[in-house]
């Protein structure tokens, strides 16, 4: 999951959302002091830097730590999950000190990890599940170093706690259809978070009799552009009977849902749910193209908070509390 605030450009929504999400569950981080280790060399894999629902929160991390004086380099996985254990090979071979995966799943470079640990390289998620969740890693071993800190609840179970951000964005769209929601839902199960958050927003749809998902889309992250775009496109044909859509990221909006929406001319009949809500998606909510609906997510704050989950196992401390940037949310 990723830190949010619900934004809806529509006042149904707005008047008819749930107390919970809007009275929501950001919280500041924790104000100890955490001084800077010295000398470290990080190496940052991007699940893909040509989608800016990567590119901003690994930006953001080297941001961080150069701040910290530390040696940085970015491998971009290029949205292609096939690419990412020769990447953690090559992260390992370059003498890193610490390696910091941006969506990329414990079970998916499960050996190289193992090697990492071996030497003594330390490894933190951004969006990213360890190899012991049930879903990624079917209840593995746990191989991360350290997971960023969200709070006694989201470290009980980040799983379930991204479930609750899937759900408030189905609550927002049973609010602005009035209950029937006929909605065609997009994901990516290639990536644990969206599967956590997509099965929250599916759980959320059903406490509302009179709505249902009337497509599903699967897809992955190579399908990102023109290929999903005409996937999204033949969908909207094939169901005229459609009055929602649920992203399941930024980038997926945009480069792909947004403007399918848009071709097929009934923007203004179909609520879309956007992803984190960065500039450009909060531009295409204000003009009406193609976005109804995001949930704002501080993603840089992420990458920020990674750095700050690195540092604390450098100096052999526990992560403090890096506020909820990443799995709160609030409907507005």
């Amino acid at each position: 999951g990723k830190g949010r605030r619900a934004t809806s450009s529509r006042r149904g929504a707005r008047d008819q959302a749930p107390e919970t999400g809007a009275t929501g569950t950001l919280a500041d981080p924790d104000a100890t002091p955490r001084p800077g280790v010295k000398g470290k060399k990080l190496v940052l894999i991007s699940a893909g830097q040509a989608a800016i629902s990567s590119s901003i929160p690994v930006n953001a991390a080297q941001e961080a730590a150069k701040a910290l004086g530390w040696s940085t380099s970015i491998y971009d996985e290029q949205l292609n999950p096939a690419n990412a254990p020769g990447l953690v090979r090559q992260a390992i071979n370059s003498g890193a000190d610490g390696i910091i995966l941006d969506a990329i799943d414990c079970a998916g470079v499960k050996a190289p990890l193992e090697e990492a640990k071996a030497k003594g390289i330390k490894v933190v998620p951004i969006y990213a599940y360890d190899c012991n969740d049930p879903y990624a890693g079917k209840g593995g071993t746990a191989l991360f170093s350290a997971p960023i800190n969200y709070g006694p609840e989201a470290n009980r179970n980040l799983g379930a706690f991204a479930e609750k951000y899937g759900f408030a964005q189905a609550q927002a769209v049973i609010a602005a259809t009035g209950g029937k929601a006929k909605v065609v839902f997009f994901n990516d199960e290639e990536v644990t978070v969206l599967h956590y958050t997509g099965k929250g927003f599916l759980a959320g749809l059903k406490t509302c009799p009179g709505c249902s998902v009337v497509a599903n889309v699967s897809f992955s992250g190579l399908d990102l552009g023109p290929t999903l775009q005409q996937k999204a496109a033949s969908v909207l044909l094939q169901h005229p009977e459609a009055n929602a859509i649920k992203s399941p990221f930024t980038a997926a909006t945009l480069l792909s849902i947004a403007p399918a929406v848009n071709q097929s001319g009934r923007a203004a009949k179909l609520y879309v749910m956007g992803g984190e809500g960065f500039q450009p998606e909060l531009d295409l909510m204000r003009n009406r193209q193609g976005v109804d609906a995001v949930m704002i997510s501080p993603s840089d704050w992420t990458g920020w908070a990674a750095v700050d989950t690195m540092n604390s196992v450098f100096a052999g401390t526990a992560p403090v509390l890096s506020g909820n940037c990443q799995v709160g949310w609030a409907v507005a």
